[in-house]
């Protein structure tokens, strides 16, 4: 009876002492693991083309809900004289999106660069993220026209023409443009402005053709022109004057083998013979 009041002390005993324990301790003396670093995730919008000393934008945008986002980029070039900056940094303790403004240098190549950022969740947990961007195009503008003839009495809306480079038989698409109206009867003057990056060089033909056949488009419809410097072919005219030069002196040159020229000797007798006959 005794045995039995004892074994159900000790059993309520270890009830009350697992109740006391408090929810979460971890009893096997194993440190608990830190809380994962949350990642946070940027998304980069840059252009692939800018021009000489243009003014651009890189837009850096992030997850919303965390705090204390911070960018940093660095930007290079091989000439960097000109591009700004070289080093920008900001922090927003709420705001998720930022705008780097940057002006290309004075010299046609590439801009490189890369940008780190970061982010802190509720727990001040920290995520980094390191982009390299895209080299950017620092090209010069080349600008690309054509003449639009509505000859209809009423107006034309919505037209879009395509301007399009053929370079060895293959079309380049360089850009389009749309117009709003063409008043009836008129004459509208269209342009575009490109990168001359994405001209191939060369011997090009401009091709420009619209979406709306009621219109025509004035002048040639392909105009041919050279991307870059054209091939000089004066040095044919020089080979030729050589040439002519080179043949008109082996002409005189034989002409002149020809001739039989008589031997000293000969010439010797001749006006010994010569001066004897005059004595007689």
């Amino acid at each position: 009876m005794n045995n039995k009041i004892i074994t159900v002390f000790a059993i309520v005993f270890i009830f009350v002492l697992i109740s006391v324990i408090p929810y979460g301790v971890n009893t096997d003396n194993h440190v608990n693991e830190p809380q994962s670093t949350p990642h946070v995730s940027f998304s980069i919008t840059q252009p692939s083309y800018t021009y000489l000393n243009e003014s651009f934008n890189i837009y850096v945008n992030s997850t919303a809900g965390y705090h204390n986002y911070s960018v940093a980029a660095y930007l290079g070039a091989d000439n960097d004289s000109g591009l700004l900056p070289l080093f920008y940094y900001n922090h927003h303790v709420h705001n998720y999106n930022f705008t780097i403004s940057a002006t290309a240098p004075s010299e046609c190549e590439y801009i490189y660069g890369y940008i780190d950022t970061s982010a802190q969740n509720s727990t001040n947990a920290v995520s980094y993220n390191n982009y390299t961007i895209a080299p950017i195009n620092v090209s010069r503008p080349v600008v690309f026209s054509s003449t639009v003839v509505n000859s209809d009495p009423v107006p034309i809306y919505n037209t879009t023409l395509t301007y399009t480079v053929i370079h060895s038989k293959t079309p380049y698409l360089v850009g389009q443009s749309h117009i709003n109206k063409i008043p009836a009867n008129t004459t509208y003057k269209d342009n575009i402005t490109v990168p001359l990056a994405i001209v191939p060089k060369g011997k090009d033909t401009l091709s420009v053709t619209s979406n709306n056949p009621i219109i025509t488009i004035s002048g040639k419809s392909n105009v041919v022109f050279y991307n870059g410097k054209a091939p000089n072919y004066n040095w044919i005219y020089y080979i030729a004057a050589v040439v002519v030069a080179l043949a008109v002196f082996l002409i005189v040159a034989s002409g002149r083998r020809n001739t039989v020229k008589v031997p000293k000797w000969k010439r010797n007798k001749k006006t010994k013979a010569a001066k004897a006959a005059k004595t007689k």
